[in-house]
């Protein structure tokens, strides 16, 4: 125990260093294709996911509705991989619901807001501990009770995965045979006629810059994970200078297929305005298979694939 304390202590340091070193990237509202697994499948058919259930413990900031109104209280966010050829082509599906904490007695159930994301992904072994998912998808964040205002766009990504404890022997040897994951994502905003570049919904958002890590120390059951996201403003007149940034960073208890983890989020603007959105969520997940044709899954594949841990943190969360 001890030994796994000083692993997770020694892990932290590395989440603040790479923090410091790597691009950072914001919070997406889709959950990682396949729970992040760095590669699998390369055939058959397979329909999996997670379900997802989140209660806000502080939330002094994080609006309820895309138009910046309320304050979140509960989400619920179904996750949906239908692999029609393995990991090389797969049709993600991410649902959204969040409820607003303002309103009185029973109406805080009820959602206010709904967000919807699908595309294609298709995911290619790159090297021994790597691999490349390209994709395309499309959102749109809509409100459910009340007022009009809504943001969609279609984008197209690149995702590097990385199983780092894999990729050299000198890494393993550092975090003592744990698994750390490391990916980057570069999007580009195809089509955005809505879609906002800061957390006050200005600007049109052109570029996406992200990254994930996250670190599981099975004897403990424990992980850690810290994820960054920055956007860009296609009317800004430096078109690729990040003018938001998302930051989330989480604890989480995994006993598979279910997942228990609490996590912080700011979001906030890089470039003008004032406008930052915060909060406390605590979460609970389950991964599943509902159906499967596939093989086994390759050894490339992470041990802590599926849950909170492996995906892309909430809002902009799961932007």
């Amino acid at each position: 125990m001890e030994i796994a304390l000083a692993t997770i202590a020694r892990v932290m340091l590395g989440l603040l260093l790479l923090s410091w070193a790597v691009p950072a990237h914001a919070l997406d509202k889709q959950g990682a294709a396949h729970g992040g697994a760095v590669e699998g499948p390369s055939k058959g058919q397979e329909i999996g996911g997670s379900l997802l259930l989140g209660v806000a413990l502080y939330n002094p900031s994080y609006a309820a509705r895309p138009d910046n109104t309320g304050l979140a209280l509960f989400r619920v966010a179904p996750h949906l991989d239908f692999d029609l050829i393995g990991h090389r082509l797969s049709i993600p599906l991410d649902l959204n619901f969040f409820t607003d904490r303002q309103l009185d007695g029973a109406e805080k159930l009820i959602p206010t807001e709904l967000d919807v994301i699908t595309g294609l992904t298709s995911t290619w072994g790159l090297f021994k501990a790597g691999a490349l998912e390209l994709g395309a998808r499309y959102e749109r964040d809509m409100p459910l009770d009340q007022g009009s205002f809504s943001q969609s766009y279609v984008d197209a990504r690149a995702k590097l995965l990385i199983g780092l404890t894999d990729a050299h022997p000198a890494l393993a040897n550092f975090f003592e045979g744990n698994a750390v994951n490391l990916s980057f994502t570069l999007g580009y905003f195809a089509y955005n006629p809505t879609y906002a570049a800061r957390p006050d919904n200005t600007g049109i958002a052109l570029l996406r810059y992200a990254a994930h890590l996250d670190m599981f120390v099975p004897e403990t059951y424990l992980g850690i994970y810290l994820d960054t996201t920055f956007f860009s403003d296609k009317e800004a007149d430096h078109q690729l200078r990040p003018t938001e940034l998302d930051l989330t960073v989480g604890v989480a208890l995994r006993l598979e297929p279910f997942e228990l983890s609490i996590a912080f989020e700011r979001d906030m603007p890089l470039d003008r305005g004032d406008y930052t959105q915060e909060m406390l969520f605590l979460y609970a997940s389950w991964a599943f298979t509902a159906f499967s044709t596939q093989e086994a899954p390759s050894p490339k594949s992470p041990t802590n694939q599926g849950g909170v841990l492996s995906q892309a943190a909430p809002r902009r969360w799961l932007h």
